[in-house]
């Protein structure tokens, strides 16, 4: 696969997403927002006085949700200017993960198992306790949320009200990606696995040994493929898990800085911005 470098920025690992026709990125202090057709800087805002690399953002209809160690940033998408800053966690114990949404809520990790609920319209934080280990990723589906955690356990929560319903063990510890299609759960972990389980009883009903290597990250389907980042791109089976194709292609510092859009693969190394057709 041919890559095509579509933009150059310096940066120390650097974050990305898509929304629509818009490649929204987070380069060490400040946030940038792009038009994909010809890359046109549409805005941008320097959010951060200090650098810093454990930083990561989400975004939905109307917002950017930022993450800072413990402070969450809230930015407009159209300006990326910031609408609100709130600090959820208090120090290197309760510092955040990932935000995923549903429709009215930002759900946000916290280390040692613990998950902020935000009501998007109105800014409410409530907190729960999902377990007692931290979770490298999560995802929303229906009126679940379904963690991956560092004990490499899978654990299911009811939205409605935050409780826990099971738990499986996956894995010795470490599941770093967790996606919902179709009723399935896939998941890759480090012990290079990747697993496909079912919703339902959470049940493992294909796995993929020594398959993958690294902090590896799961960036969605194209066709009837699973594509993963683990330093390069893989495309899997997505029903038997076989291998179809491995490529060379940047994915940033720890995966962290490449995404599938539809089927373009946008990715970064330290100096610049890559894309590739699957």
């Amino acid at each position: 696969m041919d890559k095509v470098k579509i933009l150059d920025i310096d940066n120390d690992g650097l974050n990305m997403a898509t929304d629509g026709q818009c490649l929204y990125v987070r380069c060490m202090r400040v946030m940038y927002k792009y038009i994909l057709t010809d890359m046109r800087l549409a805005a941008e805002n320097v959010v951060f006085k200090k650098d810093g690399k454990a930083r990561a953002f989400s975004i939905n209809e109307n917002y950017v949700f930022l993450t800072d160690f413990c402070d969450l940033y809230i930015l407009h998408k159209n300006d990326l200017y910031i609408s609100e800053t709130v600090r959820l966690g208090a120090d290197a114990s309760s510092d955040l993960g990932v935000v995923r949404f549903d429709d009215r809520r930002a759900y946000i990790s916290i280390r040692n198992g613990k998950m902020a609920v935000m009501d998007i319209s109105t800014g409410t934080v409530s907190n729960a306790e999902i377990c007692g280990s931290s979770s490298w990723d999560f995802c929303v589906t229906g009126n679940r949320i379904y963690s991956g955690t560092v004990n490499g356990e899978l654990i299911e929560t009811d939205i409605r009200d935050m409780h826990f319903i099971r738990c499986i063990s996956l894995c010795k510890k470490n599941i770093y990606s967790v996606v919902c299609h179709n009723g399935m759960i896939y998941t890759v972990s480090q012990d290079t696995t990747i697993k496909i389980v079912d919703i339902n009883n959470l049940e493992t009903v294909c796995e993929a040994k020594k398959a993958v290597k690294g902090m590896t990250k799961i960036l969605g389907f194209h066709n009837d493929s699973l594509v993963i980042a683990d330093g390069g791109i893989s495309l899997w089976d997505k029903r038997t898990l076989e291998l179809q194709n491995r490529f060379d292609f940047p994915t940033g510092h720890f995966n962290k800085g490449v995404l599938l859009h539809g089927g373009l693969l946008i990715g970064s190394d330290y100096h610049s911005i890559y894309r590739c057709a699957l």
